[in-house]
């Protein structure tokens, strides 16, 4: 089987640190002083935050998905939303509808990946390598019948393969598939449960036949104790699958989910810095103990 990496890239990650230089700091201040109402202001900010997102995408692109094709691999991308654009699209709804429709609410979710999947494929065609955006659909990822909170439960890898053997590297949006409604005979879009882009990683991995996946996030490992709010912690070079279930708490950076989907699959998880190339990980062993060297 021809290694395939498959790199999922969080929503902190593709973000950054959205820090402006002191020019245009200036230019900000200054754009927002003048402005007459808040339309504007908004506006001047968001240009500012676009220029720093796409530069960060550029940085992702060149930092670690090209280096594996520079090694001769194409590997599968997996990106969640920017940042905290699924909180912005709940609070959305939740100003719009007190009960939203199920399919409707998932539908808005969606579009905080389809838009970094699809800015993180141009960005990679902008540099000169082929890559292709795909919806969960597209992906072939197919999930139990429900639009919110849905669970993988099949994979059809044969879109992803054809794309890989030809040279283009798929960027597939995160948390999302389809199932088929019996009542109507039409396929419908669902969304994961939150954290569910790692669910997508290791179910692509596994419908490719790979051992590990990788997930890119804003901390590089898995910690005793979370390293945002504590002090001295320490961090893993490799644990149990088991082990993590039950750590208390249980560490974000990872869905408790895909966990679970990684043990039933077999699938090795490396928990790494997204934005340190360099900086060793923590391997969540997921395969059993029996056949982790195989």
């Amino acid at each position: 089987m021809p290694l395939i990496p498959v790199m999922k890239f969080g929503g902190a990650t593709l973000q950054g640190d959205v820090t402006l230089d002191e020019e245009s700091h200036r230019q900000l201040i200054e754009a927002c002083r003048v402005a007459d109402n808040v339309e504007t202001m908004y506006r001047e900010a968001a240009r500012c935050r676009m220029a720093v997102r796409a530069q960060r995408l550029s940085d992702v692109a060149s930092d670690f998905i090209i280096p594996q094709c520079r090694e001769g691999r194409v590997p599968v991308v997996v990106s969640s939303a920017f940042g905290w654009a699924t909180n912005k699209w709940k609070e959305f709804t939740d100003h719009i509808s007190a009960s939203p429709d199920a399919r409707e609410y998932a539908r808005l979710q969606m579009a905080g990946e389809l838009r970094s999947n699809a800015a993180l494929a141009l960005g990679l065609r902008e540099k000169g390598y082929r890559a292709k955006s795909l919806t969960g659909r597209e992906a072939g990822i197919r999930t139990t019948p429900q639009y919110v909170d849905a669970v993988i439960d099949g994979v059809d890898p044969t879109y992803i393969r054809q794309l890989v053997e030809g040279g283009v590297i798929p960027v597939v949006a995160g948390f999302q598939g389809y199932f088929l409604d019996e009542r109507t005979g039409r396929n419908e879009v669902s969304i994961l449960g939150r954290g569910g882009s790692n669910q997508t990683a290791v179910a692509l991995a596994h419908s490719l036949g790979q051992r590990e996946c990788c997930m890119y996030s804003d901390v590089d490992g898995i910690y005793d104790e979370d390293p945002h709010t504590h002090k001295d912690t320490v961090k893993y070079d490799q644990l149990y699958a088991e082990d993590l279930l039950n750590m208390d708490p249980f560490p974000t950076v990872i869905q408790r989910q895909a966990v679970l989907c990684a043990i039933e699959y077999g699938v090795d998880i490396w928990i790494k810095s997204g934005s340190q190339p360099g900086v060793a990980g923590t391997l969540i062993i997921c395969r059993p103990k029996t056949c982790i060297f195989v």
